[in-house]
């Protein structure tokens, strides 16, 4: 049976997304109404995080937008070594 192994991270989206483009409602509950399509903007820079994670064999499980910031669970497996 796979074991796991997990973290967290946490995004601060106005240093991504511009603060104008993130609307929150009084329950914490936020959107992104619109980003330019520029190569280095917005959701290009998200890919690039989760890229980097993947590439070090993380596996996104769910990411929260909560006030401003976005919180990502991760797991990936543990890999033991058996003794033969």
């Amino acid at each position: 049976m796979a074991r796991w192994d997990y973290k967290t991270t946490m995004m601060d989206l106005n240093k991504i997304i511009p603060p104008a483009e993130i609307a929150c409602d009084s329950a914490g509950a936020c959107k992104v109404d619109s980003l330019p399509e520029l190569p280095d903007f917005g959701l290009n820079q998200v890919k690039k995080i989760l890229d980097e994670e993947g590439s070090h064999e993380w596996e996104l499980v769910q990411c929260q937008l909560h006030g401003g910031k976005m919180l990502c669970i991760w797991k990936r497996e543990i890999k033991e070594a058996f003794a033969s």
